[in-house]
């Protein structure tokens, strides 16, 4: 009998606690504006941006996953390449690498303290043709451009397909890592636990949010099957992170 209340217990304290904290944190409606979810995106990222900057140096490398991406937006010297949530600029190395000291690198984010980051990063290196703009990815700030990279931002947005598919009018590619369950249970188990850590980042604070994941990365591939003529697929770190790119070699061609 001891054993069977016990647990009971334990049950109704974990509804308890939870119970109040989605009171205290309700998560965001399908109403929540634009600029709630930036100022949202803005809070968490502003609060981390000294141990994400180091967290994002220290895993760039990590599973090839950042370098396939660049690769595969097969861009040429003297291109021009923008990266939505650019953060403090891990990417721009290998996007300069590519585009040459005739190309251009634009890095847009969100929050003022990752451009800090980012614009402390350039001009410790000298670099004048990476550019800097503090924009929200889902209001794209520039018009055209060869490539568009993201790598694990559009499971931040509510609406992936609307967004992505904006970019994918804008560019000739588009590569986007995104963070999506469907690999061996312990590395579920993992990205489930990041997810509930990051809750009002992902605004995942209740119900499913590996099964949020799922949807958002797959509303982004949908948006590149939909506006680009190739879309490559590929996993990574034991399936918890898909690589989508898109391409449209016709528009490539024209240009």
């Amino acid at each position: 009998m001891t054993r069977d209340r016990r647990p009971r217990r334990d049950r109704r304290s974990r509804r308890a606690r939870r119970s109040r904290r989605e009171r205290s944190h309700p998560p965001p409606t399908e109403a929540e504006s634009d600029a709630e979810r930036a100022r949202r995106v803005q809070r968490a990222y502003a609060a981390w941006a000294r141990i994400y900057d180091r967290f994002a140096w220290a895993t760039a490398s990590v599973g090839g996953v950042r370098a396939r991406c660049v690769r595969a937006l097969d861009l040429d010297p003297g291109d021009t390449v923008v990266e939505f949530g650019c953060g403090p600029g891990v990417n721009f190395p290998a996007l300069r690498e590519v585009v040459g000291p005739t190309g251009r690198v634009v890095g847009v984010d969100l929050t003022g303290a990752m451009l800090d980051r980012a614009s402390a990063l350039v001009e410790r290196r000298g670099w004048e043709n990476v550019s800097l703009v503090r924009g929200d990815a889902t209001e794209p700030p520039i018009r055209r451009a060869d490539g568009v990279l993201a790598t694990f931002v559009t499971s931040l947005f509510p609406d992936p397909y609307a967004v992505v598919s904006d970019w994918c009018d804008r560019a000739d590619a588009v590569a986007i890592a995104s963070f999506t369950p469907g690999g061996s249970p312990p590395a579920n188990a993992a990205l489930w636990a990041f997810a509930r850590l990051n809750a009002r980042l992902f605004d995942a604070e209740s119900g499913d949010p590996l099964g949020q994941l799922a949807e958002r990365t797959a509303a982004a591939r949908r948006a590149l099957d939909d506006r680009m003529t190739e879309v490559d697929r590929e996993r990574y770190l034991f399936g918890t992170i898909a690589v989508h790119v898109g391409r449209d070699p016709v528009r490539e061609r024209s240009r």
